[in-house]
């Protein structure tokens, strides 16, 4: 996706804002010079600064360009990959996380034209990897399920 630069400096220009209204509740450090929201307003103001710089320069175009990706077929497989974020976390906490990230791999790879039963035992190898590396390795506090109980 192709971003117009003056879109561009228009969402540097909020995100400086929201910086610096963020540092207001920052309470100063006894002792020392510069409090702990300096270096972010410092961040925030440059933000501001360069999405201004942006606007007042000459952009020709429109202000977004779909790239061919999300004009084809391929379309598809960014929705799916887009709506299975939103859909890991609102079921993740019913069926667990093995079995939510099986499911949400397996239907990834059958969008994108994957066979049925190679994507069934791909999906459940990486979620099972990813539960050993984040769940027991990295001690990651992760949605227990059905699967989750069994295995403690």
């Amino acid at each position: 996706m192709q971003l117009n630069d003056r879109l561009i400096g228009a969402l540097a220009i909020c995100g400086g804002v929201a910086i610096i209204v963020g540092t207001l509740g920052f309470r100063e450090l006894p002792g020392q010079q510069f409090g702990s929201a300096f270096f972010p307003r410092i961040v925030g103001t440059a933000l501001i600064l360069t999405g201004a710089v942006m606007l007042a320069m000459r952009a020709d175009g429109p202000w977004l360009r779909l790239p061919a990706l999300l004009r084809g077929a391929a379309k598809w497989q960014v929705t799916a990959a887009l709506a299975s974020v939103i859909g890991w976390v609102v079921v993740s906490p019913y069926l667990g996380f093995i079995a939510t990230t099986t499911l949400m791999i397996w239907i990834l790879i059958l969008v994108a034209g994957g066979r049925l039963v190679p994507a069934a035992l791909t999906a459940l190898v990486m979620a099972c990897l990813l539960y050993l590396v984040f769940g027991i390795l990295l001690r990651v506090p992760l949605p227990f399920g059905a699967i989750e109980r069994f295995l403690t």
